[in-house]
């Protein structure tokens, strides 16, 4: 299988991983052959890209860290929640099930790409801030329950957003200095709505609170500097920066994993710790598994499997061919490299 913009799938091509529709609930099974009715549909509720099954991705499996339905559920169940004043120690079940996944997942490939676009960005967010936070923490070796706590701590980041104003959160154009004095708010507005709250733990309210921060004291809210951030902060800081980064937003597009993970390790003790990057580096991958990428003569392939030892050149499929390419080992194509995801 492999993973394509929606955009590019054609009429005829085959579902290779389920749909799934508000409240997790399955829309399409795999192995649905997609007609242009299907597509169309598709495309009007949002999502932005499909996995499927075609001949040059034949044998390429790509297995979840998190069930599709469970990130979903959960967001979903975070919106109502916080948009009805509700009970947040109520998401704990489903930050639990999210971190067993990841522990009985740990060695599998972390890809973060969201399919739909039905949701509101802040709350698909949070649930995969949550996955790379926890990701990270194990890791650094955190022990299950401290990683429930950050699981919590990342779910719950930016709930604060709740009292920014919303056309604050959607503006395209560039902040006004006042504007984004009122945004810095919401670290503060987010552990004022979790003091009442005694189920969660005071480490989770403080990564919260500290999701902003920087490693040389630029930050906010309070200019927290080093080891004045809990690690749960600086954890949260790197998830946060990447899956916002690597996220479309209302005022540019994504950026690739790659430029992502290069703005990280560039700015290693200065914006964020550097022993946190490290252990995030390897968790998640430049190049997923079932990605096109094109590389420096032109032509086009699929990326079969990656090395953690060296995440720039994995094992690659090209498309027109079908030849495979071990970018890493093989020595008569030294003189290849990959230039761009193709999404």
């Amino acid at each position: 299988m492999r993973f394509l913009s929606i955009n590019r799938v054609e009429p005829g091509a085959v579902l290779a991983k389920p749909l799934y529709g508000n409240q997790g609930v399955i829309l399409l099974r795999e192995n649905v052959v997609l007609t242009e009715n299907i597509l169309s549909r598709l495309k009007a509720m949002g999502y932005t890209g499909l996995y499927i099954e075609d001949e040059i991705s034949e044998g390429i499996y790509i297995e979840d860290v998190v069930d599709e339905g469970l990130k979903l559920r959960t967001a979903t169940r975070l919106e109502e929640i916080v948009g009805n004043n509700g009970n947040i120690a109520e998401m704990l079940p489903m930050i639990k099930d999210i971190v067993s996944s990841i522990i009985s997942n740990k060695d599998v490939e972390l890809t973060m790409r969201n399919l739909w676009g039905h949701h509101e960005y802040t709350y698909l967010h949070c649930v995969n801030v949550a996955i790379l936070a926890v990701s990270v923490g194990i890791k650094l070796n955190l022990h299950p329950d401290e990683l429930i706590y950050l699981g919590a701590a990342g779910i719950l980041h930016d709930i604060g957003k709740n009292k920014i104003p919303a056309e604050l959160l959607d503006k395209t154009g560039k902040l006004t200095e006042e504007e984004f004095a009122i945004l810095k708010k919401h670290p503060e507005y987010g552990y004022e709505m979790l003091t009442s709250s005694q189920e969660l733990s005071s480490v989770t309210r403080a990564g919260v609170l500290q999701h902003h921060e920087r490693y040389d004291g630029t930050g906010y809210p309070r200019g927290l500097k080093g080891n004045e951030i809990t690690l749960y902060g600086r954890i949260l800081a790197v998830a946060d920066t990447y899956d916002a980064m690597t996220s479309d937003r209302a005022y540019r597009e994504a950026f690739a994993p790659s430029e992502a993970v290069e703005y990280l390790m560039g700015n290693g003790n200065q914006l964020y710790d550097n022993r946190v990057i490290d252990a995030f580096i390897k968790c998640v991958t430049v190049y997923p598994i079932g990605s096109c990428i094109e590389l420096n003569n032109g032509a086009k392939a699929i990326v079969v499997k990656n090395y953690q030892d060296c995440v720039l050149r994995p094992l690659i499929r090209l498309v027109e061919t079908k030849e495979t390419i071990d970018l890493k080992n093989d020595t008569n194509y030294l003189n290849l490299c990959i230039t761009k995801l193709v999404i």
